[in-house]
């Protein structure tokens, strides 16, 4: 699932979870995709549990000051 917001340049990106398995090697993940912007690169952040459930859950239970705290935190995608 996914959750949209808007950046402080007026972009609207989206947000979802990708990856990651409950006690795997790969962690969950946090990307963001910009919808306004296409060109903009994808960012991400990796998910402190590792757990994609619990980030889906993080990540749609958050405010939106909350996801636009973590996009700031985030990092473009290689």
């Amino acid at each position: 699932m996914r959750r949209t917001f808007t950046d402080d340049q007026f972009d609207e990106w989206e947000a979802f979870v990708s990856g990651g398995q409950p006690g795997g090697s790969q962690a969950a993940r946090i990307v963001f995709n910009c919808i306004s912007t296409p060109r903009r690169r994808p960012r991400h952040v990796i998910h402190a549990s590792g757990d994609p459930a619990e980030a889906e859950r993080e990540l749609h239970s958050m405010d939106d000051a909350g996801v636009v705290e973590l996009f700031e935190s985030s990092e473009e995608l290689a």
